[in-house]
Parts: structure tokens; sequence; C-alpha cells
């Protein structure tokens, strides 16, 4: 659909003191351009500046120009709060998967009615300094009612996306970096199975849904997200290397990674023969034909030239394991992946390898999977300290 935009006009405020600008709108959205006109002080040759720079940005118009996607380096020395949000955003956009640019965008769209509110709209981004980004935080976190760990969530992102104006020349630094993370109690959504629970439905699973359970330990081995999981191909397994190697369009960091296959899950791999089905097939597939049920094959997560959803991999999850039909255990298929980590590091795995392995960007992810060791020093506290 072809955008909307009117002509732009020169806007003189009554009030001599407050600056000129170039208007127009754009799909409805209002924009103003000053470029430095204000800096002449003779009114008529200002106004003929302010002319000549509406003429230029229509005819930029009538050539598809979107002011919404700024050529900030170039053109806009003094870019506003929001349109440098709105240009970040559309930069990082090449490097996150759709689900995270639509949290990214989010996160954007509250901070900058956040600072609207403040009054920060029509501010340079170069003046918005720490001080500026915790006011906006709290104001975002007071007008949609966030959690502390939605504010945490929510500056993590800030900070990403200020970053990306770090990269850009826009910004010299991020002005949210330091700002402290709020605290937030531990929670328990992704827990795994106590040991009894684990065995139970380790037996359950190898002795009835075995293919299942060959997806379930894969995810508990290697720490990769189910989704990921579900879009590995045969050709992406060596065996002989033993290494699953994720391209950067299925992992969530868009970012190639190498994940080690360890002798455990070596050995259920191996069982599963894939070196004889084509290379295309997903490991964890299956032979459904949308609209017409199976072909060949009646089963899933197996060698099949079909790949699975991940809302199937739950829903399977959720009838074997945590309904009263089934096990009735009430964990959830994600936390097999904190299961596995917690196994790493009582086995001694550093948490930086852990952080390789996990494909993390930063400790601060890596360290939510390390509650185990501080059970652990608090078990040792309590039972092996000496008497007064």
């Amino acid at each position: 659909m072809k955008p909307i935009f009117t002509k732009p006009k020169v806007g003189k405020p009554a009030d001599p003191s407050k600056p000129w600008f170039v208007w127009f709108r754009y799909d409805n959205k209002l924009k103003r351009y000053k470029l430095g006109i204000n800096y002449i002080k003779d009114l008529k040759e200002r106004e003929r500046e302010a002319n000549a720079l509406a003429d230029a940005l229509w005819q930029k118009l009538k050539d598809d120009w979107n002011p919404n996607i700024p050529n900030i380096t170039k053109e806009d020395p003094e870019v506003l709060f929001e349109d440098a949000i709105n240009f970040a955003l559309l930069k990082k956009k090449s490097s996150l998967k759709p689900k995270s640019f639509a949290d990214y965008s989010c996160t954007g769209r509250f901070i900058i009615k956040a600072g609207i509110s403040l009054k920060y709209k029509d501010a340079p981004i170069k003046k918005i300094k720490r001080q500026h980004i915790k006011s906006i935080l709290a104001e975002a976190k007071e007008k949609q009612n966030w959690s502390n760990k939605a504010y945490n969530k929510h500056l993590n992102q800030l900070k990403a996306i200020l970053s990306e104006l770090l990269e850009w020349n826009i910004l010299n630094n991020n002005p949210a970096h330091k700002i402290k993370r709020l605290p937030v109690d531990e929670t328990i959504a992704n827990t795994p199975a106590t040991p009894a629970q684990h065995k139970i439905i380790k037996e359950f699973l190898e002795t009835k849904h075995p293919e299942f359970f060959v997806f379930i330990i894969t995810i508990f081995h290697t720490g990769a997200r189910p989704e990921e999981i579900l879009n590995i191909k045969n050709e992406m397994i060596n065996i002989r290397t033993q290494e699953i190697i994720l391209p950067g369009s299925i992992t969530k960091t868009k970012k190639d990674r190498i994940i080690p296959i360890n002798n455990h899950l070596l050995r259920y791999f191996e069982k599963m023969n894939l070196h004889k089905y084509p290379k295309q097939y997903y490991v964890f597939g299956s032979f459904r034909q949308p609209g017409t049920g199976f072909r060949d094959q009646q089963k899933d997560f197996i060698p099949g030239p079909t790949k699975i959803k991940r809302d199937t991999a739950t829903k399977r999850w959720n009838r074997l394991i945590k309904s009263e039909s089934g096990l009735n255990i009430n964990v959830s298929m994600y936390s097999n992946k904190h299961a596995g980590a917690d196994a790493k590091i009582l086995s001694g795995m550093d948490l930086d390898v852990l952080r390789e392995l996990y494909g993390h960007k930063s400790k601060l992810m890596t360290e939510t999977y390390a509650k185990v060791v501080k059970e652990q020093y608090r078990k040792q506290i309590r039972e092996n300290s000496p008497e007064f």
C-alpha cells in the first residue's frame, strides 16, 4: 500500500523565541524538521531557507523517501528521541527472529509513549542522559503496570536498542548502561522435575514413546531451544565429529552455532540411522501432509520431510506428562533445558562453557541457570557449619 503524505509547509510560531520548523504528515503522522534553519538570525533569510527545505523535502517524498527510516548519519544531525528509537529498531530487525523483534518493538512503543508523556518527544537523542532514561522507565512501569520482572526485561531490551545507535555513531555512549535491575522473586515456572519424578518420566517416555523421548533428551543434553531442535535437518548432523551445526537462520541470535553431541546423546542418534535418510529430512519430523493427514509412517519425531510445530511438541508433553490422563506431573517441557543446565553445573561445568553451549550473549542470561549452585551452597552451610 502506497504511503499518503501532505506537502511540507513552514511553521512560524507567533512567539519569536520559539523555533521554526518544516512540517508535513506521513501516513497521518506529524513530521517536523529544523535542520539548522533556526541558526539564521535574519528572519527573511531564515524564511527563504525554510521554504527551500520544504521544497527539498517535498521532492524527496515524491521520490519515495520514507521519513520513518531517516538517513540519520547524513541528513539529520539533531536526531530526535522518537526517530532514534524507531531507527534503532529497524536496524536491529535483521538480527532478530520475528517473535523477538515483536518483543523489542513492544519495548520501543512503551518507551516512546513514556518519553512523550515526559515531554522528551522533541528532545535530541544525544541530550537524553541516564537520569532521563530512568525517568522514562519509571513512567512506563507505572503506566503499563509492569512487575519488576517485566521492568527488567524491557530494560535489557532497551539497552540493546540503544546499543544499535552506538553502532551508527548516533550516540557516543549508552544512557541505559549501568541502570540497575529491580529485585525479583525467584520463579518456579521452569523448575525441573524432582529426581523421583525425573525417573518416572524417563522410564515412561523411553518405554512407551521412544521417538519423543529422544527429542526430550536432546533438549536436556544440548540446551537448544525446542524450536531450534525441530528445525534441525539431517544435513546439520555430523555423527563423525559429534556436532550439530545450527545455521543462523534457525537460531534465536541469528548467528551460526555448533553444538557438541555428547556420548550419551550420540548413542541415541546412532540408533536413528540418520545416514539412511535424505539430507533435507527433519531429524525430528514426520510424514504428515497438511489437510490429508499422515503419509507412509504414522509417527512423529522421526526423520521425515515435514517440520513439526513447536506447539505440537508442547501439547504432546502436556498430554503425556502434565495431564491427569498422563503422569500428572506438573513440570514444563522447557524445564528439561534447566534440568540439563543444573546437571552440567553440578558435574563441574563452568558457566562460560555453558554460555557457549546455550548460545547466550551475556553471562547474565546463563546465570539464571545457576540457582542449583546457590542451593548447594545453602545446603553445605546448613549441614556443614561448625558448632559455636
